[in-house]
């Protein structure tokens, strides 16, 4: 197996790992053998532990960025486009367990200087996207400051999913992303027809 797809299957289990255990119950000699090679021959890929988180977060996370463009490119309307890019996020959320698992586990535990990398080198080009977005489908003084709390919503959202089912009316469709995300669009128009002093229909 040539060394690229080694190093490829490497992370797949190791992030697979991480999610499921976290970082400390994971050693190195157990990624070894889920890999199916010995522990030597791992750290001929990856030189420590710290070094193979940082790899496998950037393993699972950098691969969405591409399928948010493929999402992108094929719807032209400004809030259909925005509605299309909240709705790919809470979809990551709520339905890829690993990518949510490390997600969380990062903004919770996380090491500062390996947020701060990720942010930079991974976050950062979806988020720039989101902004774009609300520039064009929003009309916000901040779009900066609105994509943020788009952002931070969903992710509000998504960690108190876990109590929505138990509560008193709550539907199924409460915890499902698309429904979610076209009743969280269905408010931002509200509120952009208020500010702009356009009239709101019931």
């Amino acid at each position: 197996m040539p060394a690229p797809e080694i190093r490829e299957k490497i992370l797949d289990k190791a992030s697979r790992l991480f999610a499921a255990q976290g970082y400390d119950a994971v050693s190195m000699r157990l990624i070894a053998t889920a890999a199916g090679m010995t522990q030597a021959n791992l750290y001929y890929y990856f030189r420590n532990k710290e070094d193979l988180i940082l790899s496998s977060l950037v393993y699972v996370f950098s691969g969405k960025a591409q399928a948010l463009r493929a999402v992108l490119s094929e719807e032209s309307d400004p809030q259909r486009r925005l509605e299309k890019s909240l709705s790919w996020f809470a979809t990551l959320l709520f339905e890829d367990t690993i990518f949510a698992k490390l997600f969380f586990r990062e903004l919770l535990d996380g090491d500062a200087n390996r947020l701060e990398f990720l942010t930079k080198n991974v976050f950062q080009e979806s988020f720039d996207t989101l902004v774009q977005l609300t520039e064009s489908a929003l009309d916000s003084p901040d779009s900066v400051l609105a994509a943020l709390f788009l952002t931070s919503t969903i992710i509000g959202y998504r960690q108190f999913a876990c109590v929505i089912p138990h509560l008193r009316g709550a539907k199924p469709e409460y915890v499902e992303p698309k429904g979610i995300i076209q009743h969280f669009m269905k408010e931002i128009r509200k509120s952009a027809k208020v500010a702009s002093g356009e009239s709101v229909m019931p």
